[in-house]
């Protein structure tokens, strides 16, 4: 997901508390109160913050009808605060996908094909015709599938552990540098 940066978005990023809600809102949507409440500021004050943020597209308001209105984090939001957050889901999918995939492929290649095994009954007979001379059989090699299977799905796994790690620490970053001083 691409997040751009426009003049309004800056505007009400420069703001230490308007950071401070976009972090609450990170959690669980809230009401205009309980931001109020958890950030130690009028219920007026929370409400300007808030319709800037709006105005910048990071949060919205839902409306559902009755007397509370829920505010929280719009995808731009959430890309601000957790940038690092759609590398995580796009190796994790890719993993599942090629565990699945070697799995299919395993176990396809290891159960043998009915033609194929007629096949080698023939060929068995056609040699056991000319077994005088006999050399012995050659054996058959075993595939390589799984120890590729198992090479992919480890370097997977060290890619995803960093990721993770990283994301970790880049939101360990961004909860101190975001916040006013």
């Amino acid at each position: 997901m691409d997040i751009r940066l426009d003049k309004e978005t800056f505007k009400a990023l420069a703001s230490g508390t308007r950071v401070g809600v976009l972090k609450l809102l990170n959690h669980r949507r809230h009401m205009q109160s309980e931001i109020a409440a958890s950030l130690g500021l009028s219920v007026p004050t929370v409400k300007e913050h808030l319709q800037a943020l709006e105005k910048a597209g990071l949060v919205e308001r839902h409306d559902e009808g009755r007397k509370w209105k829920y505010y929280s984090l719009t995808s731009k939001g959430k890309g601000v605060l957790n940038p690092e957050e759609m590398k995580i889901w796009i190796v994790l999918v890719s993993l599942v996908f090629s565990v699945v995939g070697g799995i299919f492929a395993t176990f396809r290649t290891a159960a043998p094909q009915p033609a194929v095994a007629e096949m080698k009954m023939a060929a068995e007979a056609d040699t056991a015709l000319m077994m005088a001379q006999s050399a012995p059989e050659p054996v058959a090699q075993a595939s390589q599938w799984p120890i590729i299977f198992g090479i992919a799905v480890i370097i997977l796994a060290v890619m995803l552990i960093y990721l993770l790690y990283k994301s970790a620490q880049y939101k360990r970053q961004l909860g101190n540098s975001l916040t006013k001083k």
